[in-house]
């Protein structure tokens, strides 16, 4: 009878579900054996717990969100000088707060969140500090670090989401997150004052808003309004770095094609919603820009003489001025932007070519300390011989791992392909194969348009331009090898549990040049150069 009890509790007389508020709250008895509500929050916890024990993806994306939050902010005062480019985008953020006037090559959206978040936590404006690369003790250059380790440390559980969106197993997709987790390219450009993980994760949740969208019903309300956030995502993107253009570009194509992942092209109207939203946005972002530089700064002489006379303490300058139409200031800056990218033909020492990026045939150093009479992440003082570094590479076995399978993949198409007629001629079963096939080349696709923007280019270029491209890659290394149809499902769990201690292994191996707090010789160094170099300016040839 008990059963029948508890069923009839929850349930109205004509045999409906009751709303959760009209059923019978939980009582419990305290110690004198009266009974009395259990409080909301611990019925809350409770709920929670439940649902996460029944959901192994809940498990995994909140493990994921854990260990990315401990491995990008572990250490993040350290060290306290500027690293590599955060001389250019720290003070970017200060010449928001001092609101002077500057120039540069990318689009606002990353630079102006540095701004706020240092403004919020009260960072104190300052032009001068990094003219020796050293943050004064009053600075909070710390925060700013932490609001793109924030960012990087949501990319693994991102990964691993978009991975599910897609089709694949669970296994391949705690691949995906495991490999956004580990991979030192990533972790690194987390880690500091730079844009790239805020690029990084607006590709990725452009990714995740396009699969969303694909799976609502259409001509539906909630459509449009997935087709509104999608298109503020790929804006989003757009708005940290223009070569990001690859992922909303890609899933717009896939969008109006209806090929791949979407199960029908979307209609006209939601892909206008898209672009439209996209478009406004990216737009949108450079009124705050132009409305907080107000005075005279070293980007004033890259803007029109009408617009000079604008900027207070600028010789010239008059305050009956007004400035140009709004959308004609974005219009100048985006083509000056353009231009100015042009005209950077300058070598760097430690410049790298695409084709050394998918085997990371140079890194880039981006700190060092050696000096006599310096101390390390502890405090102590730094043996002579001794040396700490912050050097930028990928994780070698993952990038090798996904190069590997990007190979194989070209190697076998035309193989899988023949097996997809022979199985048709004889009756067979093919739609696994073709599915397989199919997001596999979509996936490539994506990785090949990742690294054709900078096949042309004579600028300098970088290992961390191969971002996009990588999550590209990780997602077809899960894809190809671990959701492969003709591997047995008694093999996926221990391949991808190898990959998992292989990968982390290598983290582990090249922890001191991911946080630089561990003084190492220079026969350490040397032994952790895996590709040796010589240091002509422009050779890339490896690691130095």
């Amino acid at each position: 009878m008990a059963p029948v009890a508890r069923r009839r509790a929850t349930e109205s007389p004509t045999g409906s579900r009751l709303p959760e508020t009209d059923r019978p709250q939980p009582r419990r008895s305290d110690v004198f054996g009266k009974s009395h509500q259990v409080p909301f929050l611990e019925r809350l916890i409770q709920k929670a717990v439940t649902r996460a024990s029944a959901a192994p993806e809940t498990i995994i994306t909140l493990i994921l969100l854990v260990l990315g939050l401990w491995t990008r902010f572990y250490r993040i005062t350290w060290p306290p000088e500027c690293v590599f480019d955060e001389v250019h985008f720290a003070s970017f953020a200060h010449h928001y707060l001092n609101r002077t006037y500057f120039f540069d090559i990318h689009p606002p959206l990353a630079k102006l969140t540095l701004a706020a978040v240092a403004k919020l936590a009260g960072d104190i404006p300052n032009r001068d500090w990094y003219e020796d690369k050293t943050y004064p003790p009053e600075s909070k250059y710390y925060v700013m670090r932490s609001c793109a380790a924030f960012f990087g440390a949501l990319l693994p559980a991102l990964g691993f989401r978009i991975a599910r969106g897609m089709g694949m197993s669970m296994v391949a997709a705690t691949t995906v997150g495991v490999f956004l987790l580990w991979d030192m390219l990533n972790l690194i450009e987390a880690r500091h004052i730079l844009t790239d993980s805020q690029l990084i994760f607006y590709c990725a949740l452009c990714m995740d808003a396009f699969l969303r969208l694909w799976k609502t019903p259409p001509n539906s309300r909630q459509r449009r309004w997935a087709a509104f956030w999608a298109g503020l995502a790929s804006g989003a993107a757009l708005s940290v770095k223009w070569t990001t253009l690859v992922v909303p570009g890609l899933f717009g194509l896939e969008s109006v094609a209806g090929a791949v992942l979407a199960t029908e092209p979307l209609e006209w109207s939601n892909c206008f919603i898209v672009a439209g939203s996209a478009i406004a946005l990216y737009i949108s972002l450079w009124y705050p820009h132009f409305r907080i530089l107000i005075y005279n700064g070293p980007g004033g002489d890259f803007m029109s003489t009408e617009f000079q006379r604008t900027l207070i303490g600028r010789d010239g300058y008059d305050p009956q001025a007004r400035r140009p139409a709004f959308l004609k200031l974005v219009w100048q800056l985006n083509k000056e932007m353009f231009l100015a990218n042009a005209r950077i033909l300058d070598e760097h020492e430690w410049q790298s070519r695409w084709y050394t990026w998918p085997y990371i045939g140079r890194g880039l150093l981006y700190w060092n300390r050696w000096q006599e009479g310096t101390t390390d992440a502890d405090g102590r003082l730094i043996r002579p011989g001794y040396a700490m570094q912050i050097y930028l590479i990928g994780n070698p076995l993952l990038f090798w791992a996904c190069l590997g399978a990007i190979l194989l993949l070209l190697a076998a198409t035309p193989f899988v392909l023949r097996l997809i007629r022979l199985r048709k001629r004889h009756g067979q079963e093919t739609g696994c194969w073709e599915r397989y096939l199919r997001l596999a080349t979509f996936l490539l696709l994506g990785y090949a348009l990742g690294i054709l923007p900078y096949m042309p280019i004579e600028r300098s270029t970088f290992i961390y331009h191969y971002l996009p491209a990588l999550l590209f890659a990780e997602l077809l290394f899960a894809h190809v090898v671990l959701d492969m149809p003709a591997l047995p499902a008694t093999l996926q769990v221990p391949v991808a549990g190898a990959l998992y201690i292989v990968v982390f292994w290598c983290f582990w191996y090249f922890r001191a040049w991911v946080y630089g707090h561990i003084p190492l010789t220079s026969d350490d160094h040397e032994g952790m150069r895996w590709i040796k170099h010589t240091k002509k300016v422009g050779d890339n040839k490896g690691w130095h």
